[in-house]
């Protein structure tokens, strides 16, 4: 019941942002399906092809890279209206240079590279809408890129709550030093001299 309400909300968001006919839709429908994830669930793992592409409506996810040292640099997050997949995997079947872990429960809809292709392919409504989705990863990457090469920690952090308001206040300090590049010290440093509240709350975490 409550995971059709939003899949029906997605349904909602997907057809008010593209141009896509009811017939369109149903066959994107059929080809996929609604699937559950657990916090601390890896929805695909770098070294493999990456198959499937999701489409969050609830929960957030995060795309992350280990250095060979087997540090953590977080790359996104993912939420409602977000796309968890591969690029390099979908257009060169190349594999996965990074990861993805589910940071909470949540739902996403799951299709297949392949049928996607296919339907990029043969419906204009598909094509116009994955062009789309195609172009919003690039701005977001090079805004991202520019962003870690412009500003200072400090505007960087700034950066971050202006944008994301809610995942600061919900991710550990943790996460969100990793997003940012810095110590979780650095941090705690930032926060306080912002006078931000509970400045250090360090929390235990693992690898994948």
């Amino acid at each position: 019941m409550q995971q059709q309400k939003h899949f029906d909300r997605f349904e909602q968001h997907m057809r008010q942002r593209f141009v896509i006919s009811d017939e369109e839709w149903q066959a994107f429908v059929e080809q996929g399906s609604p699937k559950s994830f657990l916090k601390g669930d890896s929805l695909f793992i770098a070294g493999e092809v990456v198959d499937k592409v999701r489409f969050v409506f609830q929960g957030t996810l995060c795309n992350f890279y280990l250095t060979s040292e087997g540090n953590r640099r977080n790359k996104s997050f993912l939420q409602q209206g977000d796309i968890s997949a591969c690029l390099s995997s979908f257009a060169r079947d190349l594999p996965a240079r990074f990861y993805c872990e589910a940071l909470s429960d949540g739902e996403c809809f799951e299709i297949s590279a392949k049928a996607l292709k296919t339907l990029s392919g043969s419906c204009v409504g598909w094509q116009n809408a994955f062009s789309s989705m195609v172009t919003d990863l690039a701005l977001k990457k090079e805004a991202r890129e520019a962003d870690l090469l412009l500003l200072s920690p400090t505007e960087l952090y700034l950066q971050f709550i202006f944008d994301s308001p809610k995942l600061a206040q919900s991710l550990t300090n943790y996460h969100i030093a990793s997003y940012l590049g810095i110590t979780e010290v650095s941090l705690s440093r930032i926060r306080a001299k912002l006078g931000v509240q509970n400045a250090y709350q360090r929390q235990p975490h693992k690898d994948v």
